[in-house]
């Protein structure tokens, strides 16, 4: 460790008091009271300022002082220190340090350990929101983390749209590994990272370094995988990393945004491969989770928020699992300047967001929309000849929700659809309405989807 950016305790916290009347006059004393003099020093690493802030929300909001406290920090003591905030207690330093894999090193940082140094600590099975669209999910990764090696669930493939939790499993699996089993060498990277080190491998020609990374590991996982669709010397080169860790017996953890069928642009035998393990989908959450989301949010940052609003905030937001927590955030930046949370303080804070109902019209085109969205295909493949389960099991939802809201004639619907006969859309109809006596689940995405349908 490089001696002149480490520091001893006590003046970590004298150049922190010092930086903070530094900053007395460059915001305002209520954003300084607010936001900065809660925060306390927990030492000096690396050339990284590291500080404890209470709870997420606190941190979200503190991150746009970062580059006024840097230049504090740089006033106040002269060394340029990068700046991360950590939530919760200001432990020492060294119980906070992310473990690391130990891959072999190499003459260029392009290749240095910088695949766990990224994980989120907060993205763990005990803060994951477990429902009806994600148990399979959590259950198969939790399997992977608990009983790594050997070819069961391996690969293991999730796929889902945006912002439902893929990557948080990605990072609860590597965080879990990393506390029980220290001795592992997992690898995590998000795609764009595995393929801008292969660029930099073609034009360095440093193609024993790439693979001595990716093929000496426990577990490797990465992060959307489709992003390799449409570069072939990638794929090849990702086709024989993908034998040399299964064949000896190390996991392979994927996720995509579609089904490994849908990668239209991959090549044949690595769709094969994709496919010859435990493939997943994450479905949005329904109202019950989504409810749970909100609460456990309000919990972590320590705020109270009566249950209409939480009640309006999971009705009216339903897409993904980030928007959902954007729109809480919203409401409590708001509620700072307006008041206690309340469901017209929500309204409020959310009318840029939320689209009265009274505006809405209710079509064809709307219930496929809201159906694509929440089963993660387009309105164009509702309409399509493709039969995959994939499709076929939202098509028919959507054929449902035709009749059943706005009772559309039979041969009406198959026109919407594509021009189908009205033999099949009767035959849709009938196998949903027969499934919802013995599903609970779809009963309830259905419930959920009517909810959004109708606003």
């Amino acid at each position: 460790m490089d001696g002149k950016h480490v520091m001893k305790q006590p003046n970590v916290h004298l150049l922190w008091d010092k930086a903070i009347s530094l900053l007395d006059g460059e915001v305002s004393e209520i954003s300084l009271n607010t936001w900065i003099k809660p925060l306390e020093p927990i030492g000096v690493e690396q050339g990284v300022f590291v500080l404890s802030v209470p709870n997420d929300f606190h941190k979200t909001f503190v991150d746009q002082y970062t580059s006024l406290i840097r230049n504090a920090l740089k006033a106040a003591g002269s060394a340029d220190y990068e700046v991360r905030f950590q939530v919760g207690p200001a432990e020492p330093l060294s119980h906070m340090v992310e473990k690391k894999p130990q891959s072999p090193t190499t003459s260029n940082e392009a290749f240095g350990q910088a695949s766990l140094s990224r994980l989120n600590p907060q993205y763990t099975f005990e803060t994951f929101v477990v429902g009806s669209g994600n148990r399979f999910a959590h259950a198969a990764c939790v399997a992977v983390a608990e009983k790594q090696g050997g070819r069961n669930f391996n690969p293991l493939f999730l796929y889902g749209g945006s912002g439902l939790g893929k990557t948080h499993l990605m990072h609860a699996i590597s965080n879990f590994i990393c506390e029980n089993y220290p001795d592992k060498k997992i690898l995590y990277v998000q795609c764009e990272q595995f393929v801008n080190e292969f660029i930099y491998t073609i034009k360095e020609n440093k193609y024993d370094d790439f693979r001595s990374k990716y093929r000496n590991t426990d577990m490797l996982l990465i992060d959307d995988i489709q992003f390799i669709e449409g570069k072939e010397q990638m794929q090849i080169e990702f086709f024989h990393t993908f034998n040399a860790l299964y064949e000896t017996g190390k996991n392979i953890v994927l996720t995509c945004d579609k089904p490994p069928q849908s990668l239209a642009s991959l090549e044949e035998r690595l769709r094969t491969r994709f496919s010859s393990g435990l493939i997943v989908d994450i479905q949005p959450p329904d109202y019950e989770t989504r409810l749970a989301i909100l609460r456990r949010h309000a919990q972590q940052n320590n705020v109270s928020v009566p249950d209409d609003v939480y009640e309006y905030i999971a009705s009216n937001v339903a897409s993904n699992i980030r928007e959902l927590e954007g729109a809480f955030k919203t409401v409590l930046y708001y509620s700072m300047l307006a008041g206690p949370i309340t469901q017209d303080v929500a309204r409020e804070a959310l009318k840029d967001i939320i689209q009265p109902s009274a505006t809405r019209k209710l079509s064809a085109s709307l219930i496929m929309d809201i159906v694509g969205n929440a089963y993660n295909v387009t309105v164009d493949d509702l309409k399509s000849n493709r039969r995959s389960k994939e499709v076929a099991l939202p098509r028919q939802i959507a054929m449902f929700l035709c009749r059943s809201l706005l009772n559309m004639t039979l041969p009406q619907i198959g026109t919407e659809f594509g021009n189908r006969d009205h033999t099949t859309v009767m035959y849709a109809c009938s196998k949903i309405s027969e499934d919802l006596a013995v599903k609970p689940d779809l009963m309830r995405q259905i419930d959920d989807l009517k909810k959004r349908i109708t606003g």
